[in-house]
């Protein structure tokens, strides 16, 4: 069922009240941290992605110059090609290391952007439930 509106945008509790309902001063400070957690964490994730991809590229041409190495290697030299194999996996695993390691680190950050939104949006809430308290106060208090 819809709220009946007032003529100046408001609704019919507003009205009653002479101001918002605590229930929107609840929400508004939770939505709004929401929202700039969302795009701290997003702009973290493209970060990461970049940098995942510089490194797959880098292991690309480091397998195609391995192949290279062992395609020109003397045909009875097999210790050259398979050493050209080995500083290709050592230097894979490395990449694959510091995939872990920014992944992980990565995920701190979120965490720390989402906990940051929180405690705000409780400090925010307070504040405006301060505040709204303060008014409604005002508004019936008894005069001298």
């Amino acid at each position: 069922m819809a709220r009946d509106k007032t003529s100046h945008g408001g609704d019919a509790a507003s009205m009653f009240t002479g101001g918002p309902l605590p229930a929107e001063a609840l929400v508004a400070p939770q939505m709004k941290q929401f929202w700039k957690a969302q795009e701290k964490i997003l702009a973290e994730a493209e970060a990461f992605a970049h940098h995942w991809f510089a490194r797959r590229h880098a292991a690309t041409k480091s397998a195609l110059k391995a192949c290279e190495a062992a395609a020109e290697a003397n045909p009875t030299d097999a210790v050259a090609a398979l050493q050209a194999f080995r500083d290709w996996q050592a230097q894979s695993a490395e990449r694959m290391s510091e995939d872990v390691r920014e992944w992980i680190d990565m995920l701190g950050r979120c965490a720390g952007h989402v906990m940051t939104g929180e405690v705000t949006a409780g400090a925010e809430t307070l504040e405006e439930l301060q505040r709204e308290g303060a008014e409604l106060h005002s508004h019936h208090a008894t005069p001298v």
